[in-house]
């Protein structure tokens, strides 16, 4: 190990080096620093359910190819090639592409505010999760109690929707494996803190790809001989192009190099409490978008679950403090 990835792999950690004077200067802007990216994140997050119901009309993997490999060519010049963890690219780059083309297909087959209400319970999977992947986090009963109010909440957004059918019910299932997912990847990402910020770079790239690629053998029967025909993307407007762009410049481009950054170097319980915004806010855009305003059952839906987060961070705390205190 390089002697400026020893120093990077102790900040990250937080492993005081022999002189607490040296340790004391860098915390207090870094504290403040990774929680205002994590909020600008989740406020970009927000608009992506919105963004992704007005390409309804695109097929999901194109949409996935497309902004994800936009959003990986952002911080491509950034990778550290001669230190990379390959492991680490293979695991990142499978949950990116998984989390992402299933949660899009969700948006489709399913009623779109329940269904983003749905895979909006990745906040709390992080917190059921992390005990499980993280040896210093146990498990207790509030835990269990914020899980079972999170389902609540999820069921109360699911009654708000439509009549049910087959691929209603297909949707809500993709909807909540995707939220599985990106909780998985999230505190992976806290466990893998020594890997750098740059490698998304990578994540986000070779998931593009995969899902370019197997966009194109879906549509290799298609009787366009060119490119642009096999891939659809003569088809595309100039606002779904604009909107494509933003997806790339932001909620699945920028906003992944803020998120690893602030989960690897900021407190998480912090984070983790002001996720639960996200699914309000991109309950009320989906819904104004769609014409219909807010279903207060949406509404009683998003208030559970966001209290469902809170217990859980709570939970997690009482757990952390007795830990140390005992």
């Amino acid at each position: 190990m390089s002697p400026e990835a020893a120093r990077q792999l102790m900040e990250v950690r937080n492993f005081p080096p022999s002189s607490t004077h040296a340790v004391s200067r860098p915390q207090a802007p870094s504290g403040r620093l990774p929680l205002a990216i994590a909020i600008l994140t989740l406020l970009i997050w927000s608009t992506l359910a919105v963004s992704v119901v007005s390409l309804s009309a695109v097929p999901p993997l194109l949409t996935t190819g497309i902004a994800l490999t936009g959003g990986g060519l952002l911080g491509l010049p950034w990778v550290r090639w001669r230190s990379l963890d390959w492991r680490a690219v293979v695991v990142g780059s499978l949950s990116m592409f998984g989390y992402h083309a299933l949660y899009f297909l969700s948006l489709q087959w399913a009623d779109p505010v329940a269904a983003s209400l749905l895979h909006y319970l990745w906040p709390l999977f992080i917190i059921l999760l992390t005990p499980l992947m993280l040896r210093e986090h146990r498990i207790s009963l509030l835990h269990v109690l914020s899980g079972l109010c999170g389902f609540a909440g999820a069921a109360a957004c699911i009654a708000s929707g439509p009549a049910f059918s087959g691929s209603t019910w297909a949707g809500f299932t993709l909807a909540g494996i995707s939220g599985l997912i990106w909780a998985y990847y999230t505190v992976w990402s806290r466990k893998r803190r020594s890997v750098p910020t740059s490698t998304v770079a990578l994540y986000c790239l070779l998931a593009g790809v995969l899902a370019l690629a197997l966009h194109a053998a879906l549509q290799r029967g298609s009787s366009g001989a060119g490119i642009a025909s096999m891939f659809g993307l003569a088809e595309l407007s100039l606002r779904q192009w604009a909107t494509l762009a933003y997806l790339a410049l932001g909620p699945l481009g920028g906003t992944f190099y803020m998120w690893d950054f602030a989960i690897k170097h900021g407190r998480p319980h912090q984070i983790a409490l002001l996720a639960y915004a996200v699914p309000i806010a991109s309950t009320l855009f989906v819904g104004l978008f769609l014409g219909r305003g807010v279903d207060p059952a949406a509404l009683v839906g998003a208030a559970m679950v966001s209290i469902a987060v809170a217990l859980g961070n709570r939970a997690d705390r009482q757990v952390r403090t007795t830990g140390t205190t005992a």
